[in-house]
C-alpha cells in the first residue's frame, strides 16, 4: 500500500511541475496591449498631444488576451484602434493591412476607407494566416488621402507548435520519470506478495469506477436554463432609479463594462453605438441599449455619465445603469457571467453580450469582441418583428 501511495504521489508531482511549466510557456504575452504605456510601447504611435493604440483579439481562443505586434495562433483577429485625443475623433482616420508573402510579394487583407470616427474607436477583423508578415497602416488626414500623416504597424502570427515544443519536453521527461516509478512500484509489489497485488487491484476497480463515474456524468449532461433579467432596481447615469421589468415589451441588448477600462470596454461600447445608429428612431421605443456597469462600488452615476458623454451614447434608447454590488451581482449570476476580480484586483473583463427577447429572456449570445454590428442590428430587428413591442 505504500508504495501505491508513493506512486500516485509522484505522478500527481511531476504531473503538476510539467502542467505549470508547460502553462507558463505558451501563456500569450498581452504585449503591453492596450496601456498607453509611453514610446517605448510597439502598440503606440504619439501624434502631438494625441496617442493612437492597436490591440488585436482572438477571442475565439482566448476571449480576455490582448496583443499587439504578435498572435499567437493563425485565424480570425479582431483589430482595434483606439484613440486619445477629442481632435482625433474629428478628422478621417483610415486603416489598410497588407499580407505579406516569404518572397515580399504584398496583397492587401483589410482596406477601411478614411472616415471620421466620433467615438474614437475604430475595429475590424483580418484573418491572418501562418507564413505571413503583416503591416497595418493607420492613415491620420484627409478623406481623400493626400497629406495624411501614416503610422505602420508590423504584425506577425507565432505558429502554434512552436510554442508546444518545450511542454511536449516537459510531458517525455515526465513520463520518463513516472515509467521509472511505475517499474519500481511493480518490483516492490511483487516482493511483497500477494497483500499489495490485492492492494494495486483494488485501487485499479476505484479508478474504473471513477472512469464509469464521469462517463456517466458526461452521458447525461445537465439542462441550462433560458437565463432571465432579474426584476431588480438599479440607478440610472443621472440617479434615477430604474426597474428593470419596465423594460418588458422591447428587445433589450446587454453587456458589462466599467469605466477606466480600455481596449475591451471601449470596444463593447463602440459595437453598441454602431447598433444604436443603424437601428434608428426604433431605439428606446421598441429597442433598448443596457449597459451595466460589472464595478458598482466604483462607478456610480457621475462617472457613468462622463462615459456616456464620451462615447457619444444615444441616450434615448441607451441606459447606463449601477446599483448596489448584490444587485449587480444578481444580473451577472442569472446569467452565468464570471464577475470575479483579478490577481491584481482590478474588475474583471466581460465580453459576453446578451439579447433578450420582450419576455426578457435571453434570446442570443454573443462574443462581443468578435460580434458583427450589423449581423447583429438584422436580428434584433427580426427579434422585433416577432414579438417586440
Amino acid at each position: 500500500m505504500c508504495a501505491g501511495l508513493r506512486l500516485w504521489k509522484t505522478i500527481a508531482r511531476h504531473w503538476r511541475v510539467a502542467l505549470l511549466c508547460g502553462l507558463w510557456w505558451i501563456a500569450p504575452s498581452p504585449a503591453h496591449a492596450h496601456k498607453f504605456g509611453g514610446p517605448n510601447d510597439p502598440c503606440e504611435r504619439k501624434l502631438g498631444a494625441s496617442l493612437i493604440h492597436i490591440t488585436l483579439y482572438q477571442p475565439q481562443f482566448d476571449p480576455d488576451a490582448e496583443y499587439c505586434d504578435e498572435v499567437p495562433r493563425e485565424g480570425n483577429t479582431v483589430f482595434v484602434l483606439d484613440t486619445q485625443g477629442d481632435e482625433l475623433r474629428r478628422v478621417p482616420i483610415g486603416v489598410r493591412i497588407l499580407a505579406i508573402g516569404r518572397d515580399g510579394s504584398m496583397h492587401p487583407a483589410v482596406s477601411l476607407a478614411p472616415v471620421v470616427y466620433p467615438r474614437g474607436v475604430v475595429d475590424t477583423q483580418v484573418n491572418l494566416a501562418e507564413g505571413f508578415g503583416y503591416q497595418a497602416t493607420v492613415s491620420i488626414g484627409s478623406p481623400g488621402g493626400a497629406g495624411a500623416t501614416e503610422y505602420s504597424f508590423p504584425i506577425r502570427v507565432r505558429a502554434w507548435y512552436r510554442a508546444l515544443v518545450m511542454p511536449f519536453l516537459l510531458v517525455l521527461g515526465v513520463l520518463a520519470l513516472v515509467a521509472i516509478s511505475i517499474i519500481r512500484y511493480r518490483r516492490s509489489a511483487i516482493l511483497r506478495g500477494r497483500r499489495n497485488r490485492r492492494a494495486a487491484a483494488s485501487a485499479r476497480l476505484a479508478l474504473a469506477a471513477v472512469a464509469l463515474g464521469i462517463l456517466a456524468a458526461g452521458c447525461h449532461p445537465a439542462t441550462k436554463a433560458t437565463a432571465t433579467l432579474p426584476n431588480v432596481q438599479l440607478i440610472d447615469d443621472h440617479g434615477q432609479r430604474v426597474e428593470l421589468s419596465s423594460l418588458k415589451g422591447k428587445v433589450v441588448m446587454l453587456n458589462f463594462v466599467h469605466v477606466g477600462c480600455p481596449g475591451m470596454c471601449d470596444t463593447l461600447i463602440n459595437k453598441f453605438g454602431q447598433i444604436a445608429d443603424a437601428i434608428g428612431p426604433e431605439l428606446g421605443s421598441r429597442v433598448v441599449l443596457v449597459t451595466i456597469t460589472n464595478d458598482p462600488e466604483h462607478d456610480r452615476p457621475a462617472l457613468l455619465l462622463k462615459l456616456a458623454r464620451d462615447r457619444r451614447a444615444d441616450m434615448s434608447g441607451w441606459l447606463f445603469l449601477t446599483g448596489t454590488a448584490a444587485d449587480v451581482a444578481r444580473i451577472t449570476t442569472a446569467f452565468g457571467v464570471d464577475n470575479r476580480r483579478l490577481p491584481d484586483g482590478s474588475p474583471n473583463h466581460i465580453t459576453r453580450v446578451f439579447m433578450l427577447g420582450p419576455d426578457l429572456r435571453q434570446q442570443r449570445e454573443y462574443a462581443g469582441m468578435a460580434m458583427n454590428s450589423q449581423r447583429v442590428v438584422a436580428e434584433i430587428k427580426d427579434q422585433v418583428e416577432r414579438g417586440g413591442a
